[in-house]
């Protein structure tokens, strides 16, 4: 079974080939950000992979749109960067969470 370590935090979750970052952190109540549930669209599920590229599913179109209008408003960009919600796991990997999701009054 895959794992995703969360860069600078203590938590890794297990995973597999079927469920998406997003859906991983957001089960093991990780608090990421996210808008649009997992469509593509909002783009707060922002991540880095800062290792085990090579064990992540290819971009699609979709999410590469994303991306690049993402790097148009200000966002972090390049080759490193993922949106939770499109990226699958079929290896060992870490990543950095862009935007953490804060409870008001925070």
């Amino acid at each position: 079974m895959a794992s995703i370590r969360i860069y600078g935090r203590p938590e890794v979750f297990q995973t597999n080939i079927m469920t998406s970052i997003l859906n991983v952190l957001l089960k093991n109540q990780f608090p990421i950000e996210t808008f649009c549930g997992g469509r593509a669209s909002c783009g707060r599920d922002l991540i880095r992979i800062r290792s085990g590229a090579q064990f992540l599913s290819p971009r699609r179109e979709r999410e590469s749109r994303r991306l690049e209008a993402l790097a148009t408003e200000g966002e972090p960009s390049g080759p490193d960067m993922r949106l939770a919600c499109q990226s699958y796991v079929r290896g060992d990997v870490e990543i950095e969470v862009i935007h953490i999701h804060r409870p008001s009054g925070y």
